[in-house]
C-alpha cells in the first residue's frame, strides 16, 4: 500500500499542539530538547503555556515544523522500518518538512532554515506602512476571487490568491483590507482571519527568493529517500536541485494543494498528516482514500493500526 506523507503548514499551530506525544515518547523529548538548545528558546514553554510568541512567524514556523518532524520520526519508529511514504507533499511551510522527512534535513538544519525563513519573512512585511495577514474564504469560487484580486490590483491594492485548497482559498494583503471584506461580497459561506503577523505566496516576498535559495543551498543535503511534490509547480522532485527551484519559487507563488492532491491521487492508497490536522480536514472534499492526522496519542494509535493491517 502507498502512503503519502502530509505536513502542515503556518496558521495550524496552536497552544498545546503535539504534548500528547511528547509526553509519552523518549524520542519526542530528546528532540524538543535538542530543538530549545539550538534555537535558545523552551519549546515546550513555548508549545504548551499560553504565550504571545506562538504566533509570530519565526516561532509559528519552527513550532510547526518541530512538531510535524516529532510526529514523523515518532510514527517511523513505532513501524520499525517496515513502511515509508511512496512520496511527500507539504502545504506552504510544510514542503520544508516534507524535505526533512525524506533526509534533505537534519533536525538542527531544518530549524535554523524554518526560524530564518519566518524572521526575513517578518522583516519584509514589517516594513509595510499596514500590518499584513491571510485570509480563508471557506466555499468562494477561485475564479471568481482571483478576479476579485486583480480589480483591487488596479485600484491599487495589494491582494493576492496565495492558497488554492478546492473548498477553500486562501488571501493575502493588508489585514485592514482582509477584514472588511466579508462572505458576501465574496460569494462565500464564511472568512476567517488566520493567526500570522506575514503574508506568503504572493509577490510581495520576492525581495527574499535569492537570499532564501542561498541559505537553501547551505543547508540541504543532496539526500533524498523519496519524492517530495512541489506545492508551488505540482512536479515531484527528489534531489537538491529540484528543492531549490521550488522552495524558492513558492514564495511568491500560490499553494496548489488540490491540484497536488490530483497528483496524488494518481499514486497513493492512503494519506498520513504529520503534527497537524487541517489537511485532513481539505482532504474530506478533496480524496475518498483514508487520510489519518496525528496530532494525539490516539490518532497516533489509529494510524499505527491502519499501516500495520495494510502491510
Amino acid at each position: 500500500m502507498r502512503m503519502v506523507a502530509l505536513f502542515g503548514g503556518q496558521g495550524s499551530q496552536h497552544v498545546g499542539m503535539g504534548e500528547e506525544i511528547y509526553k509519552n515518547f523518549d524520542l519526542a523529548r530528546e528532540m524538543y530538547q535538542e530543538a530549545s538548545d539550538i534555537l535558545q528558546t523552551d519549546m515546550v514553554k513555548l508549545l504548551h503555556s499560553e504565550n504571545t510568541q506562538l504566533n509570530k512567524s519565526t516561532y509559528a514556523q519552527s513550532a510547526i515544523f518541530l512538531v510535524s518532524m516529532v510526529a514523523f520520526e515518532v510514527f517511523m519508529q513505532e513501524l520499525g522500518g517496515s513502511v515509508k511514504p511512496l512520496l511527500a507533499l507539504g502545504h506552504s511551510l510544510g514542503e520544508i518538512s516534507a524535505n526533512a522527512a525524506s533526509g534533505a534535513l537534519d533536525l538542527k538544519r531544518g530549524l535554523k532554515l524554518v526560524f530564518k525563513r519566518g524572521e526575513r519573512m517578518e522583516e519584509i512585511c514589517s516594513a509595510y506602512k499596514e500590518e499584513l495577514g491571510m485570509l480563508v474564504v471557506l466555499g468562494g469560487d477561485a475564479q471568481v476571487l482571483g478576479d476579485y484580486c486583480k480589480q483591487a490590483k488596479q485600484e491599487g491594492q495589494l491582494l493576492y490568491v496565495a492558497n488554492f485548497n478546492g473548498p477553500q482559498v486562501v488571501l493575502a494583503g493588508p489585514k485592514s483590507l482582509l477584514q472588511n471584506l466579508n462572505s458576501k461580497i465574496l460569494g462565500a459561506k464564511k472568512c476567517v482571519l488566520l493567526p500570522m503577523n506575514v503574508v506568503s505566496h504572493c509577490p510581495i516576498l520576492e525581495p527574499m527568493v535569492e537570499d532564501f535559495r542561498a541559505l537553501l543551498q547551505e543547508s540541504l543535503h543532496n539526500n533524498y529517500h523519496f519524492g517530495v511534490l512541489s506545492n508551488a509547480t505540482t512536479q515531484v522532485y527528489q534531489d537538491k536541485e529540484g528543492a531549490l527551484e521550488c522552495l524558492g519559487i513558492q514564495l511568491v507563488q500560490p499553494v496548489r494543494y488540490s491540484e497536488c492532491m490530483q497528483v496524488c491521487e494518481r499514486r497513493s492508497s492512503y494519506y498520513v498528516e504529520f503534527g497537524t490536522s487541517v489537511l485532513k480536514n481539505l482532504n474530506k472534499r478533496l480524496s475518498a482514500k483514508p487520510t489519518y492526522s496525528i496530532t494525539t496519542l490516539t490518532d497516533l494509535k489509529e494510524a499505527l493500526t491502519f499501516v500495520r493491517q495494510e502491510v
